[in-house]
């Protein structure tokens, strides 16, 4: 076999580009592969030894993790003396209309940052901080420092995640968020002061919100008990609690207030020493008997430090504030500001429920079907009478631990909170995968029953297609019932919330864009029929990556791909006023708040935007010729539906894809049904696949065909629309990070004739493993699964190249495979890894059929990329014996020890690189990770 191969990057990246140039010569040319088949060539010959592999990705993931921190420092601005400088031309107009227009519009709610968990912990907290470090203030010292975290083995991190460690990182990342709220508060209330130094008391601006759901988020996972979501809620209390008493010494220090704030800091301190005995309790195992009425009746019973309800203490500030000069009145007033925010809390909560789960209780318990044809109109109206007729029933925390459904116990939790933790907090009650106005209905009575409605925004999440098609008709007709339209103006909003990860899997992320887009519109359109008089709350839940739904660019760009201008101007037309939250996901979207001056940057970002005033008249193609944009729509959504329905697709999103992808979070990757069907992956999984094979498919794919008739059109639109260029620049930027030889070169490592030809070419016991693999793959159709859908691909991505090469400024075919140079190293790198692994795997002696386990299923299980598993199995069939027992010397019997010396060969050459491949791959995939920005 050939020992010529590239033993550093630049060889590597030179190597490629010759193997490139001879496509012109030979169209089955695939430069991955034959990078890949040079490394693994020379593994298997000796001539390279897996540790210059092992540095290659060492070397490569440092280089993409310093890339990703300078993009991360270019979208900051870490001027903090400037963070709201935007802000001051649109609060200087506002005070140009006077007093009360300006405290009409610093009071009104805006904006919020929801921390969201999902699983996009992919990246250690030490190899994160590193990360945010570097981007705030680069330098040796620093990039050092990245490159030290991330040589760890990162497989101790992954195989460590709890949601216990997810919760702390939400609240770390809250803590930097909370000094950005003040801030913001401090920036303000400063501003008022200038402006109005008469009246400037008078005020309590509303800052954008904080909010999380982690350790609240039931949809689709069921190792969270209630009591847990308990413990989280009353940790987060005291470590708030004991923040305000901090605050409260502070403020009072010095000057008029001394007596009065030491007395509140008091107050605030006893009650946080409480909450954190509380706390413990509801830590234990509340299935033992003793354990739960001992927490129960800590909480519920009465206690003179006992803390639940901040309307009291806000009455203490504001006196205060009242009393004290100028000067100290407006750290107080920002004081009370936070806390009417905040309440009792480090965030407000969300509480997330799947619309199956209200539906089984609707179902069982009201014997009301949900599911006629007529949007539910029958089972709608039906509770609508009985939420009018129903009268609150009381709680306790039996009833709660004897609940067995899971959507009725989370409104007798909302109700415990409520009660005994903190009277005044506001909590939104997702409910995923809406399809049905009687559902929310529903969950508004399941509310009323335990009186917690007048607490609750009851938002459905619109993110299937049926939802995208039908969510403005669903709004409609809640809005023609009394009985929601009371509930939304107890609560002042309508609140709903978008999924743009899942309705990108579905459909698209670029149809996804333009059906929510399109209901965010149809719902202004019914809120102002109603004539309700309430504001309407969009939550866009997002990812940090280009296919859930994040924007390639500055927050202002990123924002305005949530909610467009034109949706915003709309909406100010017909006097909808909007309050816009987004999600910040996992160890992704915390990054932006890893250090206090992201934080401050971040949530100086989303203030700016949502004081912008939207245009007041945008002139757009996108918005005139609506014919070809809802043609193009309906091309692309048919397109990416066939995509989601094709077997092959299935096929090349299991099996080994998914082990391509690393341990990134508590929640599973997977439903648990157990099929290869692309629905049975979580949206995360399903994006963290494609960028693992190097296929952005639900960004990149389908634009080429949906509209190549109108092909010239499509081009013009790009050239006069600015909402399209948007879109556009998305899908160009996940075409650039799209791949096909990287794809064909997987199917290749998977085809059977690959490895029947190098058993030709071979010899001795390398023949026979590979004569193995050819068995165990001859009747596999991984690799033609993958290469028809890499033809498919190829048909399609063809198209949206000749529209791309029609945009000016946008970078050639040459330019976009110099970019992804990097890319197809890692993919080569990792190929001839993964044709080692199973090499060597393939040369493990005959197992005994006493382990109920054949060499063909240990073969199977590393072409799974279960190689962790595989490694145990092998250590558990062949045990390696170190030494025999010293006592064992006395046997007079004469033996050759051969057994244990054969055993411990197997670890020696396959056990022990086996796990130096398992390792090299992880590091690998987070590589992917980096170079892509996100994991999912």
């Amino acid at each position: 076999m050939p020992d010529i191969f590239p033993k550093d990057l630049d060889a590597a990246r030179d190597f490629l580009r010759a193997e490139a140039a001879r496509v012109a010569h030979d169209p089955v040319t695939n430069s991955v592969a034959t990078l890949a088949y040079a490394w693994f060539s020379a593994l298997e010959s000796g001539a390279a030894k897996p540790a210059t592999l092992s540095a290659l990705a060492s070397d490569l993931q440092i280089h993409l993790a310093s890339a990703r921190a300078e993009r991360l420092r270019a979208q900051h601005a870490f001027d903090g003396t400037k963070a709201f400088a935007a802000l001051t031309p649109h609060l200087d107009a506002l005070a140009a209309q006077g007093f009360a227009a300006y405290r009409a519009a610093l009071e009104r709610p805006r904006a919020g940052v929801v921390f969201t968990g999902h699983p996009t912990f992919a990246q250690s907290p030490d190899v994160r901080a590193a990360m945010a470090r570097l981007a705030e203030k680069p330098g040796k010292a620093r990039e050092a420092a990245l490159a030290s975290a991330l040589k760890q083995d990162p497989r101790l991190y992954n195989g460590s995640i709890t949601l216990t460690r997810e919760h702390e990182e939400t609240q770390a990342a809250l803590a930097h968020a909370h000094e950005a709220l003040r801030a913001f508060l401090d920036f303000v209330i400063a501003h008022a002061r200038a402006h109005f130094p008469d009246d400037f008391r008078q005020l309590r601006p509303a800052c954008p919100t904080l909010a999380s759901w982690v350790g609240y988020d039931l949809d689709g996972r069921t190792d969270i008990q209630w009591w847990h979501s308990l413990a989280f809620r009353l940790d987060e209390k005291a470590a708030q609690l004991e923040r305000y008493g901090v605050r409260a010494r502070a403020l009072s220090a010095s000057g008029e207030a001394k007596t009065r704030g030491e007395k509140l800091a008091h107050t605030f301190e006893n009650a946080a020493q409480l909450t954190r005995k509380q706390a413990a309790l509801f830590r234990a195992d509340l299935t033992e008997e003793s354990a739960f009425v001992a927490a129960a009746n800590a909480l519920s019973g009465a206690h003179a430090h006992r803390l639940t309800d901040a309307r009291s203490v806000l009455t203490d500030i504001s006196a205060i504030a009242d009393a004290v000069r100028d000067a100290d009145a407006a750290g107080w007033i920002a004081f009370a500001c936070e806390i009417e925010t905040l309440q009792l809390g480090t965030a407000r909560i969300h509480l997330r429920v799947n619309a199956a789960q209200v539906r089984t209780v609707l179902a069982r318990d009201l014997e009301l079907e949900t599911e006629d044809r007529e949007l539910g109109r029958l089972a709608l109206a039906e509770l609508a009478r009985r939420f009018a007729k129903s009268k609150p029933l009381p709680v306790n925390f039996a009833d709660l631990m004897l609940e067995q459904a899971s959507a009725r116990r989370q409104f007798m939790l909302c109700a415990q909170i409520l009660k005994h933790v903190d009277a005044g907090a506001p909590i939104r009650f997702l409910i995923a995968e809406s399809e049905n106005p009687a559902t929310v209905m529903g969950a508004l009575y399941l509310a009323r029953q335990y009186g917690v409605d007048p607490a609750l925004d009851i938002s459905p999440l619109f993110e299937t297609p049926e939802a995208l098609e039908t969510g403005g008709r669903f709004i409609e007709r809640l809005l023609e019932e009394p009985a929601f339209i009371d509930h939304i103006k107890t609560r002042g909003a309508l609140s709903i919330q978008l999924g743009f990860s899942d309705s990108g899997r579905f459909i698209g992320q670029i149809a996804a864009n333009m059906a929510i887009e399109r209901i965010h519109n149809l719902i202004i359109r019914a809120l102002e029929r109603s004539k309700a008089g309430v504001d309407l709350l969009i939550f866009n839940t997002h990812g940090e990556s280009l296919g859930r739904g994040a924007f390639p660019g500055s927050f202002t760009e990123r924002f305005d791909h949530l909610l467009s201008p034109w949706t915003r101007a709309g909406a100010a037309a017909r006097g909808v006023h909007l309050r816009h939250e987004t999600s910040f996901q996992g160890g992704d979207g915390f990054l932006h708040f890893a250090t206090p001056a992201l934080a401050l940057s971040t949530y100086a970002a989303v203030a700016a935007h949502a004081f912008t005033p939207p245009p007041k008249a945008i002139k757009d193609d996108f918005y005139i010729r609506t014919d070809l944009v809802w043609d193009f729509y309906r091309g692309l959504r048919a397109w990416h539906e066939r995509l989601f329905n094709n077997p092959d697709y299935g096929v090349m999103l299991s099996g080994f894809a998914l082990g391509l992808t690393v341990n990134a979070g508590s929640r599973q990757r997977r439903r648990p049904r157990g099929s290869s069907s692309p629905r049975d992956l979580r949206a995360i999984s399903h994006n963290g696949v494609l960028q693992q094979l190097g296929v952005l498919a639900n960004s990149a794919a389908g634009i080429g065909s949906a509209l190549h008739r109108e092909f010239d059109r499509l081009v013009q639109l790009m050239g006069s629309s600015a909402r399209m260029r948007h879109l556009m620049t998305l899908a160009i930027r996940a075409r650039t990070r799209t791949s096909l030889p990287a794809l064909r070169a997987y199917a290749r490592v998977y085809e059977s004739t690959t490895w029947v030809l190098m058993a030709r070419q071979s010899d001795g016991p390398q023949a026979a493993a590979y004569r193995a693999l050819y068995y165990v793959l001859r009747d596999d159709e991984t690799a033609n699964a993958i290469g028809r859908m890499a033809n498919l691909l190829s048909v399609d991505v063809a198209r949206f190249d000749r529209l791309i090469a029609q945009i000016s400024g946008a970078a050639s075919i040459e330019m976009r495979h110099e970019e992804r140079l990097d890319a197809h190293v890692l993919h080569a790198l990792r190929q001839a890894l993964m044709m080692r692994a199973f090499a060597l795997t393939a040369r493990l002696p005959r197992i005994s059929e006493r382990h109920d386990l054949s060499q063909r299923d240990l073969v199977r299980l590393a072409l799974d990329l279960q190689i962790k598993d595989t490694i145990a199995l092998v250590s558990k069939i062949f045990p390696r014996v170190d030494a025999a027992p010293a006592a064992y010397q006395a046997l007079e019997e004469a033996g050759s020890g051969h057994s244990a010396a054969d055993y411990a060969r197997i670890h020696r050459e396959i056990v022990r690189p086996l796990d130096e491949i398992d390792r090299d791959l992880a590091v690998i995939s987070l590589a992917f990770t980096h170079l892509h920005g996100a994991y999912g």
